[in-house]
């Protein structure tokens, strides 16, 4: 039995079993949770409210369990954006345990080998759990794999990372980079069609929010930028993994101030049961 199968969340559809389909025009998106992360309640918020998201999200039993979230859009050029934390229990204390996605895939009839591009968001751990198995063979071995330079340079040539990258992940990205299949993105820009990456640094210093859109409808897939739907307006809460938190704040204000102005949906890896929301106007800042 794998450690997600033995957790209290398993069946939980606000968290590990998530599942939703998003639909932008005439485009679907899957929302499909490889897991489950429970917050500890000072995990989102400010210094004088430190609970404030754990209060927003916490359920009656008073805990947080959130969804490890990747989102598929299929087509002919088909995208998995983010690679959750793969067949495992973080540290072995049920906080953090993954190992969904790949069954998810196939209920919905993918294979890794369908996969033509692989998005992440950024390089933390539950983020790319999938991306390569313990002796670093590359699980997705069609797809071509985006990454911020940024994190690149932070996770993979850097030695400072606060929660660095596993030996076996590592491996994984090198070789795929070996392999022709790496791209380091830099700038805003179309990724596969309808799919753009926007550079939305601060959570990490290359971290991408991958809108798809189509004519004008658009969503919005925010990685970690924002943790939970709260920060759509509450843009002062922030995360304790945010690795730039100045900067992380100006980017929550940028993106709720697009999705005020533009309109359309946003949904982040960790939001509760993978549903969308809407900023109706813009937050206080």
């Amino acid at each position: 039995m794998t450690p997600l199968a033995r957790h209290p969340d398993a069946g939980d559809p606000g968290s590990a079993a998530a599942r939703e389909v998003l639909r932008v025009g005439e485009r679907t998106i899957l929302a499909l949770s490889d897991g489950v992360v429970v917050i500890p309640p000072a995990f989102i918020g400010t210094p004088e409210h430190p609970t404030a998201g754990h209060d927003a999200v916490r359920g009656a039993d008073g805990r947080a369990p959130l969804p490890v979230g990747c989102f598929l859009v299929p087509g002919d050029t088909t995208v998995l954006m983010d690679a959750g934390f793969g067949p495992a229990d973080h540290e072995g204390r049920g906080t953090l345990v993954g190992g969904g996605l790949l069954g998810a895939l196939a209920d919905n009839g993918f294979r890794p080998a369908d996969i033509d591009v692989l998005a992440l968001s950024h390089l933390h751990l539950d983020h790319v759990g999938w991306l390569a198995d313990r002796a670093g063979r590359p699980t997705f071995a069609r797809a071509q794999v985006l990454v911020g330079r940024a994190d690149w340079e932070y996770f993979v040539e850097g030695g400072d990372a606060t929660l660095p990258l596993a030996g076996h992940i590592r491996a994984g990205l090198l070789a795929i980079a070996q392999a022709g299949r790496l791209t380091l993105l830099d700038t805003d820009g179309l990724i596969a069609p309808g799919v753009t990456r926007l550079a939305a640094a601060g959570h990490t210093p290359g971290h991408s929010v991958f809108v798809v859109s189509d004519g004008p409808d658009r969503a919005l897939l925010l990685g970690d930028a924002l943790y939970c739907p709260a920060q759509l307006t509450q843009t002062d809460w922030a995360a304790l993994t945010d690795v730039d938190p100045d900067l992380a704040r100006a980017t929550r204000r940028r993106l709720a101030g697009d999705l005020a102005e533009r309109g359309g949906v946003a949904v982040g890896c960790h939001f509760p049961g993978l549903r969308a929301g809407r900023v109706l106007q813009a937050g206080p800042h």
